[in-house]
């Protein structure tokens, strides 16, 4: 629907007051979006005790809050209903209450989007503390994307990433999680 076509229906007149042209600005929030539009996830993967049972899964997702959505993932979501993280299944099966209750599972996978969360650090933090609480429960390994362990340095590097495209995004008048990256980012 061409600009001139809205502004004649409404009798209005559209000016741009961005100090670069439109188009150019354009161009630079959607680099900018696409440097930042990252997911940080890791996996809890069977250990010793080879798979773990869904049940045992669900009640430890769902003893840690975290309520399993219409799309087969698990999500832990904030005081007004934003999603925080979420858990899926590794094999790309999406989970559900029948499924749950006669599975092993090889593994699942936390993911969190940074532009779509609200309070990042606090948010992956929390993350990790419930999958190595679980992982533990598990008797499963905590691991990255190469199936390597999850160590407390890889933690805390990816944390300092988080951080930097945090403050980026704050900077740029787009916090993660606000109403403005909820509209750039969904």
């Amino acid at each position: 629907f061409p600009s001139h076509d809205i502004t004649y229906e409404l009798s209005a007149q559209v000016e741009w007051v961005g100090t670069q042209a439109p188009l150019d600005f354009a161009q630079a929030l959607d680099a900018f979006c696409l440097e930042v539009d990252k997911t940080i996830g890791f996996h809890i993967l069977n250990g010793a005790g080879g798979r773990f049972t869904g049940t045992k899964f669900r009640g430890l997702a769902e003893a840690n809050g975290l309520a399993l959505g219409d799309d087969g993932a698990f999500y832990s979501k904030s005081a007004n209903g934003q999603p925080l993280f979420k858990i899926i299944n590794m094999e790309n099966n999406p989970f559900n209450t029948d499924m749950l209750k006669s599975i092993a599972l090889k593994g699942v996978t936390f993911q969190m989007e940074i532009a779509l969360t609200e309070h990042c650090t606090e948010t992956f933090n929390a993350m990790v503390l419930v999958a190595k609480s679980m992982a533990s429960a598990l008797s499963a390994s905590l691991v990255d994307d190469h199936q390597r362990e999850l160590t407390d340095a890889k933690i805390e590097k990816i944390k300092q990433q988080l951080r930097l495209i945090q403050v980026q995004m704050t900077v740029k008048g787009i916090p993660p999680g606000s109403q403005v990256a909820l509209r750039l980012f969904s």
